[in-house]
């Protein structure tokens, strides 16, 4: 199907919903909303609302519209590239559409499915799932949903959302308009993998319910979105080709592609999800094991030989250079109790953490594939740590959280002194085949310039987190610059200059490495389609005003 129907919101007063003018009163009382974990700051801007229902968002964004009043859009504030970060006019503030609306099992592919608002955090919707304990779904007064509820928790098996982003307090909304990925991302995927159905709201205040595989593009790149009152915008989807490796850069375009994946890591520039259909697996037993190296060098060709190894499935395949492992010693050292780990060893001058399924009632576990794999790039289990049960396992994600909880620590430290500074954190991936070129180029430039950086990451995916952490503003140029080198030897290599965090306001010049100007053209293009004021998340993804 080519066309799909806009549906409209019954009316609500806008003086019902909660909401603060003024940016002095907003600066003094609700300063938390001035940024999000890129630690962009926002410029003055007037209103702040708070709509605790679809409805009141409806009303707020038509309130906005036909007053032609800029606005972006926020959820948990976790974002890495100032995305939720308002420059002008208002914030929206999505944090009360935060329920559980349904579990339910899809009858087509008997795959369990939860319906959320956009709000709910993976952190409680992981926790619920656990213990398969949904209060909104308890009390909810519609027989049906209720009745899905108690077959999802007479269901023998557990189950789990597989995107895990490494930051869980993120928003499920949020995930999936900048198709996070993480660690798991190895074995299943980005989130766009994972999305059943959404709820979006456009820039006119009308929403679309769009369910997988019902609208697609025509075999000419088309989709008509009709109005409520029957007027059509034609919406034509981009034609250049996606990178050969993980990308959040840009709108997602395949021929005669299903309309739910342009709004899937759109980063909030086409319409407002409120909310989600996501697929759930069923959890499995796990192992974790971090595997201390000699080297950056020798762990990155023990990456490459666990990857090849068809034998072994991993679940996640994640890299420490040696000096994250000096951070973490140093926290561990300052202050134990954060960590939560036994010493790191001193003589360990890298790591890679991966996990996998085993059956832990096994009398015999063989981990001999493994072990020959390690023992053949100069390492040994010996030199590892490995947990199994829950609590281990939690304190294994927890450990695997602290390298960029401590670098966000000492930029927010240096940041006292030097109010510009920032953490400069590299999102490239390239193709197979590429990484160690790219872990050559990481390495030997930063060590020439003499900056203080630390890697960790995805290298299953060939997708590195380099952090330059600046100790001055002649620091932070030369780390820019370094960036920009980083970027664009990406994009020649057939990679993507952000593979997960997205491009906001911080990388939105980076576009350009990636796409030509045409190309560019067609995004904007299908940006003032169905936002045709370039008023919703102005200035997100793309730097300058939206033109034809």
């Amino acid at each position: 199907m080519h066309e799909i129907y806009s549906k409209t919101a019954p009316e609500v007063d806008i003086s019902q919903v909660k909401h603060i003018e003024g940016f002095e009163t907003i600066q003094a009382e609700y300063s938390a909303y001035l940024s999000d974990e890129s630690k962009l700051s926002a410029k003055p801007f007037d209103y702040l609302f708070f709509p605790k229902t679809e409805v009141e968002l409806a009303a707020v964004v038509k309130f906005l519209n036909q007053q032609k009043v800029p606005f972006t859009v926020a959820g948990a504030r976790t974002g890495l590239v100032g995305g939720c970060v308002p420059q002008e006019g208002a914030l929206i503030s999505l944090e009360y559409l935060d329920k559980i609306l349904d579990v339910y099992r899809d009858e087509t592919s008997g795959e369990w499915r939860i319906k959320a608002q956009t709000s709910v955090s993976l952190k409680n919707l992981d926790s619920m799932l656990r213990v398969k304990q949904i209060p909104t779904l308890e009390q909810s007064s519609d027989e049906a949903i209720r009745r899905h509820y108690s077959e999802f928790r007479e269901d023998p098996d557990q189950y789990f959302y597989p995107p895990d982003p490494t930051e869980m307090s993120a928003s499920l909304g949020g995930s999936v308009v900048t198709n996070a990925s993480g660690a798991r991302t190895y074995r299943f995927g980005p989130t766009r993998a994972w999305v059943r159905g959404m709820r979006v709201f456009l820039a006119n205040g009308e929403y679309l319910d769009i369910p997988r595989g019902k609208y697609f593009s025509s075999p000419g790149g088309q989709v008509l979105v009709y109005n409520s009152k029957g007027g059509a915008t034609p919406i034509t989807v981009p034609d250049y080709p996606q990178p050969r490796t993980k990308s959040t850069t840009g709108f997602y375009a395949a021929p005669q592609m299903d309309l739910i994946d342009l709004f899937i890591g759109s980063e909030g520039v086409l319409g407002i999800v409120t909310s989600v259909d996501v697929a759930l697996l069923r959890r499995e037993d796990k192992v974790s094991i971090i595997q201390f190296m000699d080297s950056d060098e020798q762990a990155v060709t023990l990456a490459d030989a666990l990857r090849s190894e068809g034998r072994i499935q991993l679940d996640f395949l994640e890299f420490y250079s040696g000096n994250a492992l000096d951070l973490l010693r140093r926290l561990q050292r300052e202050e134990p109790s954060t960590v939560g780990m036994p010493p790191i060893p001193e003589d360990a001058q890298a790591a890679l953490f991966i996990e996998m399924s085993f059956d832990p009632h096994q009398e015999d576990l063989d981990f001999s594939i493994l072990e020959a794999v390690i023992n053949s790039c100069g390492g040994s289990l010996e030199r590892s740590w490995a947990g199994y049960e829950s609590r281990e396992l939690d304190r294994f994600k927890v450990f695997r959280h602290m390298v960029p909880e401590t670098i966000n620590g000492i930029i927010a430290e240096r940041k006292k002194q030097y109010p510009g500074i920032h953490k400069l954190g590299t999102d490239m991936a390239v193709p197979d085949g590429h990484m160690r070129e790219m872990w050559d180029l990481y390495r030997s430039r930063c060590e020439e310039l003499q900056l203080e950086w630390c890697a960790f990451g995805h290298i299953g995916n060939n997708h590195i987190h380099v952090n330059i952490l600046p100790r001055n503003l002649e620091e932070l140029e030369k780390g820019m610059q370094l960036y920009e080198i980083f970027a664009q030897r990406a994009v020649e290599l057939g990679g993507s200059v952000s593979a997960e965090h997205g491009i906001g306001k911080i990388k939105a010049k980076f576009l350009k490495y990636m796409f030509t100007s045409e190309q560019i053209g067609q995004m904007q293009r299908v940006k003032k389609a169905l936002d045709p004021q370039g008023l919703l998340n102005p200035n997100d993804i793309f730097s300058v005003e939206v033109t034809a």
